[in-house]
């Protein structure tokens, strides 16, 4: 049975859009102060203005990196039982959002910096539930050392999940090598043969890529780890203010990347995770939510999908204060766009108010969304097995259903889905209760009784190590 799917795009649309971003590529450019990166790129083919880092990128040399680039991508997990295929077609696969510094009391509704304890509990409440495929690092407790944040970050998600690590952190050159002994002492082997962690390489709109990220996710893929590209362009702001127009930046950005690491790395593991947003056009604040967020998102996806690339979409982004009707409604939106546009993965639970704000409760309801969701994207099958005529001439008119075999066998089987949170039946009895308190309740639960697979003691001891000698080195 396939995935359920639609459309946003005709063939004549994508086919506009496809040209309209390499026209984009080849006579805007994109900006790339980088001098390593320039390197590769005129060796490439690309038309570079040292001066001003500018490069232009011939569509022939788009084209053939693109050819280059992987159709499927392992995202191996320290507990092998987790691994990931993306590109495969499979199952829709998720992941938290992040990285925010802000924590969400569900109960009372306060919100205040996140703390280490905090950035544990998220990473373990992930690893719990099995909506969560793989983690992001969420969240960066403002209490850590600043010269060492960005390997504690990961260091503790490590420790906290043995599911794939997907890094939001940004890395200087300098870290690189601390960061990928840890990752090879946690996986036991080298990254190319157990590619465990991902990294975000996000550009900065409009067009251009930071100097100091471009040197850190060479180095990175010149070790093994899988780069996950990422675009964020603000409709208004960072990006035209329309959905193509938003669109085509993003896609531009992407494929920069896509030449750049290809030509660095010819085969190399590479992700696409399009996230365009829209800016309020009063306050100037960032929108996620928004409708024509959707449909950039939408658009995007199935334009990185025909490309053949493995493609994550961006999914729980959402403008509530809380952990609400909002919250749950503007996330649903996005989720569904961007996974009927064929999107492989979502980046989909656990914020709001932007992606600022992580809440306990709103990550064990988003599980029974995401729930909701993949039962949704499986579909039905139409055949004999499941029109259960046989039944329905048993029963007959005025008859009923409970008594028969196909009844308990669907129910058995998760014919119908049953959520562990949402609340379902009569209202009497729930007037004094919220849905966000019994999530959090839930997570609560979940944290005490919930352990994870430990590093081993040596790579455990090793991380630590490492992080050291990384801080007297710089100090």
């Amino acid at each position: 049975m396939e995935r359920l799917g639609a459309a946003l795009l005709s063939e004549t649309e994508r086919a506009f859009i496809h040209e309209r971003t390499l026209w984009v590529l080849e006579h805007v450019g994109v900006s790339v102060p980088c001098a390593r990166a320039l390197d590769l790129l005129v060796d490439g083919g690309a038309v570079v203005d040292r001066e001003t880092h500018l490069a232009r990128l011939p569509q022939a040399l788009v084209e053939h990196c693109l050819g280059t680039a992987p159709r499927r991508v392992l995202l191996a997990a320290r507990d092998s039982s987790h691994d990931i295929h993306l590109g495969a077609g499979g199952r829709l696969v998720c992941c938290a959002d992040g990285e925010g510094t802000l924590v969400a009391d569900d109960a009372t509704g306060l919100v205040r910096d996140a703390t280490v304890d905090d950035m544990r509990d998220a990473c373990r409440l992930y690893d719990a539930l099995p909506e969560v495929d793989f983690v992001w690092t969420s969240l960066a407790a403002p209490t850590l050392d600043p010269v060492t944040a960005p390997l504690l970050v990961d260091a503790i998600a490590l420790r906290e999940s043995a599911k794939h690590l997907q890094s939001v952190s940004p890395k200087t050159p300098a870290m690189v090598p601390t960061l990928v002994a840890m990752l090879e002492a946690a996986a036991g082997r080298s990254l190319f043969e157990r590619p465990i962690y991902s990294f975000l390489h996000c550009t900065v709109a409009p067009l251009q890529h930071d100097p100091a990220v471009t040197e850190s996710s060479l180095d990175l893929v010149a070790r093994g780890a899988t780069i996950c590209l990422t675009s964020m362009p603000q409709m208004g702001s960072t990006a035209p203010l329309s959905v193509i127009g938003s669109a085509i930046i993003t896609l531009a950005e992407l494929l920069s990347g896509v030449v750049l690491f290809q030509l660095a790395q010819p085969g190399g593991q590479i992700v696409v995770e399009p996230m365009p947003g829209a800016t309020d056009m009063r306050t100037g604040q960032y929108l996620g939510g928004a409708p024509e967020v959707a449909l950039a998102n939408l658009a995007c996806v199935e334009m990185c999908r025909s490309w053949g690339l493995p493609t994550i979409g961006s999914g729980s982004t959402n403008d509530a204060r809380g952990a609400n009707y909002q919250a749950g409604s503007e996330s649903m939106l996005l989720w569904l766009s961007v996974a009927l546009a064929g999107a492989d993965g979502l980046v989909a639970s656990a914020f709001f108010n932007g992606s600022r704000v992580f809440s306990p409760a709103k990550a064990v309801l988003d599980a029974d969304a995401i729930g909701t969701l993949q039962r949704v994207l499986g579909g039905v099958v139409a055949d004999e097995r499941t029109a259960l005529l046989d039944d329905i001439a048993a029963v007959g008119p005025g008859g009923h259903y409970l008594g028969r075999d196909s009844t308990r066998a669907g129910a058995r089987s998760g014919e119908l889905f049953e959520p562990r949170v949402f609340h379902r039946g009569r209202c009497e009895g729930a007037v004094d209760t919220t849905l966000a308190a019994e999530a959090e309740a839930r997570a609560r639960e979940i944290l005490a009784e919930h352990t994870v697979e430990p590093l081993p003691d040596d790579a455990s001891m090793l991380i630590e190590s490492a992080i050291r000698k990384y801080r007297d080195t710089v100090a």
